[in-house]
């Protein structure tokens, strides 16, 4: 049993010899006093019992010494199996009758502190013992500053990545100095919770960096296990460097969103809301460098590469879609046909001549999903090339057949949108005018004179057919007679107004009435004028023209505001449409 002291060091002498064991352990007492406990074994056996013992109740050994010629395991053989056990306890042998080779043997293999004869030198036993066990604690010192030498370079490599020290050609991270740099291509990925600002008002300060770093614990071991490392967060952003090749970066991105996925799974079984990502890709040279001050400095990326895959990111967003990389990282791919991919923009950089290609890749979507935007990829890049040489007349049939094989394809139904939009934008050459009076000989006056004058006329007797008409065929402006029988002028512009897809058509009064509240109530249902019968052609022309461009200027206004530019070709197309109209 093992001595009950208050002492936890412990010094072990094993042999087979019973007298020996006991001289040995009264000289150690009487050299140490109480400075440590002595356990004795008489076999090999015994010892690694005690051993066992002594680890479960968290002694510490320090010091072996035993015989070499003993029955069962010998002296050797023990030292090997302590060393095994127990690598930085010091074990010294006792013997007359040990040979060279056995001595070797332990040495090589357990790391032998000292050889010591019988009969012993009781002098040389003391200085032995204490010497050993005063290198004991040097070692384990020793060890102990390594320990925390080696954790204080694991928190220096949380803040500075490795892989930048290895990119800056740097041995050691106490060599690294201000201003070094070096210029590499590589891929750099921004990536960004999309609304992230409305999630956070909802949460606490502390909550809300919770929800970050569990986030970004999820994205950090996918970025390094395909051979990148991040450059730095940015609050919820990631920005990632992928020094060895392009692939490894998209396949990072996929097996991002494939595990936000589930990710999502979990915060849904929390309670909280699914988060999505965007992100974005682009190969190109840059300076990987070290910036700041003598006393506080930076691991950085100084490129115009930088700026552009964050733009990328950003177009996310715009098409609904949650990673887009550029024709540059498209080109440096091994196999670009591994994916499922399509082009969805061309973008001309501010301040740049060069325009850039922006493709999505779609592998990390639903296999439903991933099958409607192959099967519509076709039509899809059909119209894409059609609007990007401005054809838009011919590029809007396409998106509306890609938006029959898939109604969710945001980026097909923005691109309809525009192309809707920016020809809505041109004056039309006949501007569409519909006349509605139940008086056949005003009708038919007024209608010649707008046709010779290259209007294209329509014309209606009565309201309800004024309002069934509007709904078939849109006019960009309506002459309204006021007295009709049924639904009168007043009640067809109110329903006019009311109507969000007909409220903006600007309506004129036709009429005889010429009191001020006759007026005034026709302005307060709707009007943008009166012309009073009988009319003048040329008053009625003026008013006509003046009030279509007064509609189509504010049409433009409004379209303009909800037109999400994002590329300067596109807007510069709308400029050139509005100034030369």
């Amino acid at each position: 049993m093992l001595s009950k002291m208050m002492n936890q060091l412990v010094i072990l002498c094993v042999d087979d010899d019973k007298t020996i064991l006991d001289s040995l352990k009264i000289e150690l007492k009487q050299s140490f006093k109480n400075q440590y406990i002595i356990e004795t074994a008489q076999s090999g056996e015994e010892a690694l019992d005690i051993i066992e013992e002594l680890l479960e109740e968290h002694y510490e050994l320090p010091l072996v010494i035993s015989d070499y010629i003993m029955p069962g395991i010998k002296g050797d053989e023990l030292l090997k199996r302590i060393h095994l056990i127990l690598p930085n306890t010091l074990k010294v042998m006792l013997t007359g009758q040990a040979d060279i080779s056995a001595v070797a043997n332990v040495i090589n293999s357990a790391q032998l502190y000292r050889y010591l004869t019988k009969p012993w030198n009781r002098d040389d036993l003391f200085l032995t013992v204490k010497e050993a066990i005063k290198s004991y604690f040097k070692d384990k010192q020793l060890a102990d500053k390594n320990k925390e030498l080696e954790r204080k370079v694991s928190t220096f490599y949380k803040f500075v990545p490795i892989q930048l020290i290895e990119l800056l050609n740097v041995a050691d991270c106490d060599q690294i100095d201000l201003g070094r740099c070096v210029e590499k291509t590589m891929t750099i990925m921004f990536s960004d919770i999309r609304g992230f600002t409305s999630i956070s008002e909802k949460m606490t300060p502390q909550e809300n960096f919770n929800f970050i770093n569990n986030y970004l614990s999820q994205m950090e071991p996918i970025i390094n296990e395909y051979q990148g490392f991040i450059d730095k967060y940015i609050g919820d952003g990631i920005m990632a460097l992928f020094p060895t090749s392009a692939d490894d970066a998209v396949l990072s991105a996929i097996a991002m969103l494939k595990q936000l996925e589930k990710y999502n799974q979990e915060l849904q079984r929390s309670g909280l809301p699914p988060i999505q990502i965007g992100i974005g890709l682009h190969t190109g040279p840059l300076m990987l460098g070290t910036v700041g001050g003598p006393n506080r400095m930076d691991g950085t990326v100084i490129s115009d590469a930088v700026n552009l895959s964050s733009r990328v990111e950003g177009l996310t967003k715009t098409y609904g879609t949650p990673l887009l990389i550029t024709e540059q990282t498209y080109l440096e791919l091994a196999d670009p046909l591994q994916y499922h991919i399509r082009v969805i923009d061309a973008v001309k950089v501010k301040g740049k001549s060069e325009v850039i290609t922006v493709y999505e890749i779609y592998d990390a979507l639903s296999p439903n999903e991933v099958a409607l935007k192959d099967q519509s990829r076709d039509e899809f890049e059909e119209g894409f090339v059609l609007y990007h040489w401005e054809e838009f007349q011919d590029a809007q049939p396409f998106f509306e057949k890609v938006l029959q094989i898939n109604e969710t394809d945001k980026a097909a139904r923005m691109y309809l949108e525009r192309c809707q939009q920016i020809l809505s934008l041109k004056m039309p050459e006949s501007p569409h005018i519909l006349i509605v009076d139940d008086t056949p000989f005003d009708v038919q006056a007024l209608s010649f004179i707008l046709t010779k004058n290259h209007f294209d006329v329509s014309m209606a007797q009565n309201g309800k057919s004024a309002i069934d008409m509007v709904q078939q065929n849109r006019p960009h402006l309506i002459l309204l007679d006021v007295m009709m029988p049924g639904i009168d002028g007043y009640e067809t512009c109110r329903l006019l107004q009311a109507d969000c897809k007909t409220e903006d058509i600007p309506v004129i009064f036709m009429t005889a009435l010429s009191s001020t509240s006759d007026k005034v109530k026709g302005f307060q249902v709707g009007a943008v004028d009166y012309i009073t019968k009988p009319f003048q052609p040329d008053e009625a022309l003026a008013r006509i023209k003046t009030h279509l461009k007064l509609s189509h200027l504010q049409n433009q206004s409004r379209l303009i505001n909800l037109i999400k530019i994002n590329h300067l070709e596109l807007k510069a197309t709308i400029d050139y449409l509005i100034t030369h109209q």
